[in-house]
């Protein structure tokens, strides 16, 4: 049980860290297939590059779709570069939101990331 605070009837607020490894398909943007959950406050994406991202692009970018660098920008694409995007005020998705990698400069053909989202959840009290 990940709950940092609970009250009698059962409101609490949980803690979840999802992590997940993508393989980078070809083109100018990649969705990992992660859905934030609708009702989440996410604190921070986190992730590595496992094997080096390919492709004709610079440098990547990782947000969402309202937001291409919500969560880093000028990112490595070499084994071992890392992203640690922190929220800069609680963001909150009210509805399921899915990750968006986007490729500057050029396109993706290929790589493995491995993202760690950072995110809570808020349950109702009972009856």
């Amino acid at each position: 049980d990940n709950r940092l605070s609970s009250s009698p009837f059962g409101a609490s607020m949980r803690g979840a860290t999802v992590e997940f490894a993508f393989d980078v398909g070809a083109g100018a943007s990649a969705l990992p297939g992660f859905v934030v959950p609708q009702g989440s406050v996410v604190l921070a994406v986190t992730g590595l590059v496992v094997t080096a991202i390919a492709g004709t692009l610079s440098d990547w970018s990782l947000g969402v779709d309202t937001s291409d660098t919500r969560y880093g920008s000028g990112l490595g694409i070499g084994t071992g570069s890392w992203v640690r995007g922190l929220t800069g005020q609680p963001q909150a998705y009210y509805g399921n939101t899915q990750l968006k990698l986007t490729a500057n400069g050029g396109d993706f053909s290929g790589g493995t990331v491995r993202l760690a989202v950072h995110l809570l959840r808020f349950d109702l009290p009972r009856a």
